[in-house]
């Protein structure tokens, strides 16, 4: 009888263990719209260059006519489902010199979310610099 109550506390602990190890984690909403005066074509080029080099992550599938690309995370370190975590982009014309790049809905919830936002908007500014630093070498 004795060893009933330290079997049942050491089933309870090791229950509370896996129940907190399986628990999904609630991450931030990332939908944050991100708009840029430039035409289409070079704001996904951009969107693109800044996503492939993203660490941690591969490009998964571009689809230039929708505005899609989507990113897969090759972080395996995790036992659970770090390794199924995507991340769908959409890319979407305002006009002929607007255009507008955001998280898809369906995965705004990503711990990396903010971080790939903020490397597009990185990406974005540069190359305006990188376009007034040429414009400037022209006139000179």
């Amino acid at each position: 009888m004795k060893r009933t109550p330290s079997l049942l506390i050491l089933s309870l602990i090791l229950v509370a263990f896996i129940s907190s190890c399986a628990s999904v984690k609630e991450y931030p909403k990332y939908d944050q719209v991100l708009v840029y005066n430039k035409p289409f074509d070079l704001t996904f080029l951009r969107t693109l260059e800044a996503l492939n080099s993203f660490p941690g992550w591969a490009l998964e599938e571009t689809d230039k006519t929708k505005g899609v690309i989507i990113l897969r995370n090759t972080e395996y370190g995790n036992l659970f489902d770090r390794d199924k975590w995507v991340v769908k982009f959409n890319v979407v014309s305002l006009g002929r010199k607007k255009t507008s790049v955001a998280i898809d809905s369906e995965s705004q919830r990503n711990v990396k979310g903010g971080d790939l936002l903020k490397r597009i908007d990185d990406f974005m500014k540069m190359s305006s610099s990188l376009k007034e630093e040429e414009k400037s070498v022209a006139l000179s």
